[in-house]
C-alpha cells in the first residue's frame, strides 16, 4: 500500500502502472498520470512514481529489475 502518498494500490491499478511503464514512461510521467487519474498529489513526484513502480511489480509477482519496470 502507498499510504504516504494517498493511494491504496490494487491489481487493476498495478496493471495500468505496468502498462504505462511498457510504453516508456517515466517515473515522474507515472506518477503526473497517478495524480490525473486516481486523485494523488504527488505533484509529479519522480519518488512517488518509482514507489508506484516497485509495489505494482510486486504486487503482480514480477521482478521489478526487469523489462517493462526498470
Amino acid at each position: 500500500m502507498l499510504e504516504a502518498w494517498g493511494l491504496a494500490l490494487t491489481e487493476d491499478i498495478a496493471r495500468q502502472v505496468r502498462q504505462w511503464r511498457a510504453d516508456d514512461y517515466s517515473y515522474r510521467a507515472i506518477a503526473a498520470r497517478a495524480d490525473e487519474t486516481w486523485g494523488t498529489d504527488s505533484r509529479g513526484n519522480q519518488c512517488f512514481g518509482m514507489d508506484l513502480c516497485l509495489e505494482s511489480a510486486r504486487m503482480l509477482g514480477e521482478n521489478p529489475d526487469n523489462d517493462p519496470w526498470n
